[in-house]
């Protein structure tokens, strides 16, 4: 199992990270609570729309791990879907990190099946959803729920957003409620089912409020509501007009196999002049992305030969359109462009300058990694380090840990770094402490002073917390990956998730 994919479910900054390489207590799987205290998680900004954003919460490694060990044997964990097979939307895949692909498409093809027999597609949400879970209402079957609530400093109502363990525990409870609404639905024709705190119902139109009703009371009983800002109707019609996705990009690689063979001697970068284009088509900001990202992490892209094409000078400005919108395309992306015979790195330069230091200006810590990412691989150093005094502003503790890897900080920067003794610093502490020698030559005081969570009041607590840290730190161990390992680690996901895609793809078709 492996733990990166559990400590930052779906999230691609879990290609960064490498809990998986942490030395952990030989008793790990049956760590008791009295070794453990409250934890205070760190806060990890990702985008949503616009200058919107949510805020994932990464908690202490020990104590997820121990929660971890101690939930894992629950009926269902490893596979979320068999806890409302007939409702749930989408499953997820641990071995990817991610909700499994190809299941996506088969959905969607149900979706427009049901709109052909329904009026219209009724959908709504639970507002602030994982905030607004009362633990106490989880159905924990026996286990104690402190292993999971110790991870956000003891709080009950709500859970902290990013980590497998919150999704299971998110999903139990949409179960429950997905039940009592199955039971209330009794009287309607109606299909239902849901993704997340996403609910979907297929309906007739004169039967839209009723079910708006019935779903504010089941709410009520779970202590939640409903998101009055997030209600949707759609049609066939507009639905499939909003749906266009998956075919553009399926015509777009169908376009340029064409164009290829048609033209063998002047093999053009087509694909990126396509890009913009079908992008013009689509309306919605959060689709554009998903479609760049998409062609992106396809096997066409991925396996396309790049060395034997020519890149012309309006596919750098068309590129660096598409980077510029979507940048998590960088993550599968710019390590192909970057091995290209033809490739000019320098005319990317000054785009990677100004937009660098833009993204760390906005609050959205993942893009923020991806282009420290992109940089790294193409090796502008000199902008990465142009760049110090705004990432120390950042908050973007990841990034921040890598620049103390790089040692692109001066004496003034860690100085101002080791003024940040709170608790909900510490994975930048602990790489302060990593790589620098002053405060790893007094390794117990310097623990003292930045790793050990304020609650551990109890000796036994300080010693595991103290244990764990320092054998560490002693071997070494960081908990982010070197930028190689990154890719590494990227090129393993999508190669997973190419596979997983054609499989679902075969069986749909049997």
């Amino acid at each position: 199992m492996k733990l990166n994919n559990l400590y930052n479910f779906k999230n691609p900054v879990k290609n960064f990270l490498n809990i998986d390489n942490i030395k952990l207590p030989n008793d790990i799987s049956s760590f008791a609570l009295e070794k453990l205290c409250w934890v205070e998680p760190i806060n990890f900004r990702v985008k949503k729309k616009d200058d919107k954003y949510r805020t994932l919460k990464m908690p202490n490694i020990l104590n997820f791990v121990s929660a971890y060990e101690h939930f894992k044997d629950m009926p269902n964990f490893d596979n979320i879907q068999n806890l409302d097979p007939s409702c749930k939307r989408l499953s997820a895949n641990i071995d990817t990190g991610d909700f499994k692909s190809g299941e996506y498409d088969r959905q969607l093809e149900d979706d427009f099946e049901k709109l052909c027999v329904y009026d219209n597609l009724l959908k709504i949400d639970i507002k602030e959803y994982y905030g607004r879970i009362y633990t106490h209402k989880i159905d924990f079957q026996g286990h104690d729920e402190r292993y999971l609530s110790n991870m956000n400093l003891g709080a009950t109502n709500g859970l902290i957003m990013g980590n497998y363990l919150s999704l299971f525990f998110a999903e139990i409870n949409l179960s429950n409620i997905s039940n009592d609404i199955t039971s209330a639905l009794s009287g309607i024709d109606c299909d239902f089912s849901y993704f997340s705190d996403d609910f979907y119902f297929f309906c007739n139109k004169k039967d839209n409020d009723k079910i708006i009703k019935i779903f504010d009371k089941i709410l009520e009983k779970y202590e939640l509501e409903r998101n009055d800002e997030k209600k949707e109707i759609w049609t066939y019609e507009t639905f499939n007009n909003y749906n266009l996705t998956a075919r553009y990009w399926k015509k777009l690689i169908a376009h340029c196999n064409i164009r290829v063979n048609k033209d063998k001697d002047n093999n053009k970068l087509y694909f990126i002049n396509q890009l913009v284009f079908k992008m013009s088509n689509l309306e919605d900001d959060k689709l554009k992305k998903v479609f760049i990202n998409n062609f992106f992490k396809t096997r066409y892209f991925r396996e396309l030969p790049l060395e034997i094409y020519q890149i012309k000078n309006y596919d750098y400005h068309q590129l660096c359109f598409i980077l510029k919108y979507s940048p998590e395309a960088m993550l599968y992306a710019v390590d192909k462009f970057s091995t290209m015979k033809s490739f000019n790195k320098n005319k990317l330069y000054k785009f990677f300058k100004v937009r660098y230091k833009e993204s760390l200006q906005e609050p959205f810590n993942e893009e923020q990694l991806y282009f420290y990412y992109a940089l790294k691989i193409l090796e502008f150093t000199d902008i990465l380090e142009g760049a110090k005094d705004a990432v120390l502003e950042s908050e973007n503790q990841i990034l921040i840990s890598y620049y103390l890897k790089d040692k692109l900080f001066s004496s003034e920067d860690i100085n101002i770094l080791k003024a940040n003794d709170n608790e909900k610093y510490w994975f930048q502490n602990y790489h302060l402490i990593l790589y620098s020698v002053d405060l790893a030559a007094d390794l117990e005081n310097s623990i003292n002073k930045y790793l050990i969570p304020k609650k551990a009041n109890k000796q036994p607590q300080k010693n595991s917390y103290m244990d764990f840290y320092k054998e560490n730190i002693v071997l070494r161990n960081s908990i982010i990956r070197d930028i190689t390992d990154v890719c590494v680690e990227i090129e393993n996901y999508l190669r997973l998730r190419i596979e997983e895609s054609e499989e679902a793809f075969e069986e749909h078709e049997d």
